[in-house]
């Protein structure tokens, strides 16, 4: 992989993270979703606590009818349009996740306030967006894929700080894993370090060279001789499954 300093481009992150129906004093007759555990190596599983000064990051999850690729430039149009006018600032990406033994289609929004949701949602529905109706959705483990872009900063050979994201860090690997040979592999690794506070999702970048493979980490602890030696061992471990 070309060293560069900086990268943007269009990517995706897969992650699995506990989901639920969203609890909110509104009542919504679209089927929104929540995570229950944003980070789930970082904090529920090691009892982190948040504080006024450490907001614990959360992403809702409105799940569509319908939405593929072929979708996702009227799905961008849509939501520029939207900013133009909308009160508060948000974000809000396609993706996919599991449902009830299902993929099904999702966007996945960050609000600084929630309060405006009901009527972001409204908006989304004017514009065509078509949301599956409300139901229970009891707590589950959901596999995440969400299409982004990234804005990247590189701090090291193959190691890069996210621009937009604190906390969040990206390393190149040299080969595509699925996700229950990358988490049995994050689980050993971490099982066989000191500094187990920290939470990995895999994620890829695309170019005109095709598609860089890269780990997702979020610690707020991190340093460059930990993001090396992570990489290392995910390179170890990677390269003990295919031989490489």
């Amino acid at each position: 992989m070309e060293q560069k300093k900086h990268i943007e481009s269009l990517g995706f992150v897969i992650k699995k993270e506990k989901l639920s129906n969203l609890a909110s004093d509104y009542k919504y007759s679209e089927l929104l979703l929540e995570d229950l555990d944003p980070f789930p190596g970082f904090y529920d599983h090691y009892h982190i606590p948040v504080n006024d000064h450490e907001q614990k990051p959360r992403s809702i999850f409105a799940i569509v009818r319908t939405m593929s690729l072929e979708d996702m430039d009227d799905f961008i149009r849509i939501t520029m349009n939207i900013k133009r006018s909308f009160a508060q600032r948000f974000d809000a990406v396609t993706g996919t996740l599991s449902l009830q033994n299902n993929m099904v289609s999702c966007i996945r929004i960050y609000m600084d306030d929630y309060a405006y949701l009901p009527q972001l949602i409204d908006e989304f529905s004017k514009n065509g967006i078509e949301f599956l109706a409300n139901k229970v959705v009891k707590p589950y483990s959901s596999l995440i894929n969400i299409h982004k872009f990234f804005s990247l900063e590189a701090i090291a050979p193959g190691i890069f700080k996210d621009i937009d994201l604190a906390d969040t860090y990206y390393f190149a690997v040299n080969r595509f894993l699925t996700w229950q040979k990358f988490e049995a592999i994050t689980i050993s690794i971490r099982n066989n370090w000191e500094h187990k506070v920290y939470d990995a999702a895999q994620a890829g970048i695309y170019t005109k060279n095709g598609l860089i493979e890269i780990i997702r980490v979020y610690d707020r602890k991190a340093s460059l001789d930990r993001l090396s030696y992570l990489r290392e061992k995910y390179e170890l471990e990677i390269s003990r499954i295919y031989q490489i």
